[in-house]
């Protein structure tokens, strides 16, 4: 029986052993030679002294020589929590403390931690140096049906750090039933080029292909935009993942150059709510229709996801994968019927065992035996589902319950938007009223007092955004994510009270 990531790599090894399993710029690796190459890595990590359920902390680019170092970790048994190349030292060092780490594999731009802890340096070749001595495992791992098979830090849209454990069952049960949903094979040929340490990119775009005996390529970095154009045509890649700010700029670039991307024929889109704007203009560019889903780090990640370009509807997140079980439910906790919103709540095999050393956390979000993510959604008659939001950003208006989505999806359609974010604001007299923070395109202007207008055409009064504010850049993660709890307001805001 299968039951880590390696094992099922093994296995794909026996039935597609010369097959191209992974290929970066003009070098590449077959099934065979990746799995005498993950042996050489774990068996390096060993003799450094890395044993079963010690973290890991990785922070390095998107590389081959990043992702042998994950799967020799997986092979013994360690548990690798990657971060950020750009996340700065401190956090670094606070994330490590808290996932009590025995060892930090980065480059230079991390090596002042080298000074406060066990630190191993990576070579632009992939050879590690590791220090003489690394941090002993701590024994405070709950044991579940599955060994963890990684850790991942998570803030989400509340800026509060929580380790989230994903076992190899969770990882596996996610991948299988993804491939069983979605029109995808083992002769397609996947382009990585979301970060590893994102669990999108991590699991779908790098480690579902080679579980699935699919050919994997690596791009380092999606900027400038033409590395990932020429990845699309030199790899003849069939399956592509983005985030909504990848299609913008394949959009953006198309409008500029006329070109195609055949044979691509699965752009897949994830990590935040795609705006109709974006997917119109790629798919009128290209003639191809994007698959929408919907995910979360905790369910390893994807929860739903439209099977097919050729079924999917715009809008929509598509049907929920079999792994897992999904209710929408009220307050208090009752199951609420087709076309209605409430939270969206996760049960099965996918599902995360939890947050690492986080009970409170633990209490609150994993309960009853289900997830409880947070997110606002409903389910159609077609059992389709409908992401609306975050139940924690919800406005309420004079009573009426407002999704900050809607309107942000009316305000990203208003020519010269570049980026919005809705939010509440409590104002003395008033309660809590609507605020949106636009950011134009560059060399833009936009007058708040035509937001307020437009969006007055487009939406019911009390959704209506009272409150505008013009700014320059909007925080976010790496997905292109808002995270509107860091959103600060420069004093500039324009209170429009036009009826």
């Amino acid at each position: 029986m299968i039951t880590t990531i390696t094992e099922r790599i093994r296995e794909m090894s026996q039935e597609y052993g010369k097959k191209i399993a992974v290929s970066m710029g003009d070098w590449f690796i077959n099934y065979n030679e990746l799995v005498v190459e993950i042996d050489k890595e774990a068996q390096k990590l060993k003799k450094a002294g890395v044993k079963e359920g010690m973290r890991i902390i990785i922070v390095l680019p998107n590389h081959w020589h990043t992702l042998r170092l994950i799967l020799g970790c997986f092979q013994i048994g360690a548990i690798p929590l990657l971060l950020s190349p750009k996340y700065p030292p401190k956090s670094v060092e606070k994330i490590f403390q808290n996932a009590n780490a025995s060892l930090l594999i980065a480059q230079t731009p991390h090596q002042e931690l080298a000074d406060r802890l066990p630190f191993a340096f990576i070579g632009e070749n992939g050879e590690i140096s590791f220090p003489d001595k690394i941090n002993a495992a701590v024994d405070d791992l709950p044991s579940f049906d599955s060994p963890i098979a990684a850790f991942f830090s998570t803030s989400g849209t509340t800026g509060i750090p929580k380790l989230v454990m994903l076992t190899h069952k969770n990882i596996l049960s996610d991948i299988d039933s993804c491939f069983d949903l979605v029109d995808i094979y083992p002769e397609d040929r996947m382009l990585g080029v979301l970060p590893m340490f994102h669990v999108f990119g991590f699991s779908i775009a790098y480690i579902l292909p080679l579980a699935k005996g699919m050919t994997l390529t690596i791009v380092p970095s999606l900027y400038p935009a033409n590395n990932l154009i020429e990845s699309l045509k030199k790899y003849q890649s069939t399956v592509f993942l983005g985030v909504p700010a990848v299609f913008s700029i394949l959009a953006g670039a198309r409008a500029k150059v006329p070109f195609d991307l055949s044979p691509l024929r699965l752009p897949i889109c994830g990590g935040d709510a795609l705006p109709q704007r974006v997917r119109e203009a790629f798919e009128k560019g290209f003639g191809l229709n994007i698959m929408e889903g919907y995910g979360i780090t905790e369910a390893s990640p994807v929860v739903s996801i439209n099977p097919s370009p050729l079924t999917r509807v715009p809008g929509s997140a598509g049907p929920v994968i079999k792994a897992i079980n999904l209710k929408i439910v009220d307050d208090n906790d009752k199951e609420l019927p087709a076309g209605e919103i409430g939270e969206i709540i996760l049960s099965g095999d996918p599902i995360s065992p939890g947050y690492y050393n986080n009970p409170e956390e633990n209490q609150i979000s994993f309960r009853n035996q289900w997830f409880y993510t947070g997110d606002l959604g409903k389910i159609d008659e077609k059992g389709l589902l409908y992401i609306e939001g975050r139940k924690k950003e919800l406005i309420i208006v004079s009573g009426f319950n407002v999704f900050p989505q809607e309107i942000e999806e009316v305000i990203m359609s208003y020519p010269g938007v570049a980026r919005t974010a809705v939010v509440g604001v409590q104002r003395a007299s008033r309660g809590e009223m609507i605020k949106a923070y636009v950011v134009p395109n560059e060399n833009t202007t936009i007058d708040p007092a035509e937001i307020v207008r437009f969006c007055r055409k487009e939406l019911a009064s009390h959704k209506v955004p009272r409150i505008v504010e013009i700014v320059a850049e909007l925080p976010q993660t790496v997905t292109g994510k808002v995270m509107k709890f860091m959103i600060s307001s420069t004093g500039n805001e324009i209170e429009v009270n036009e009826e």
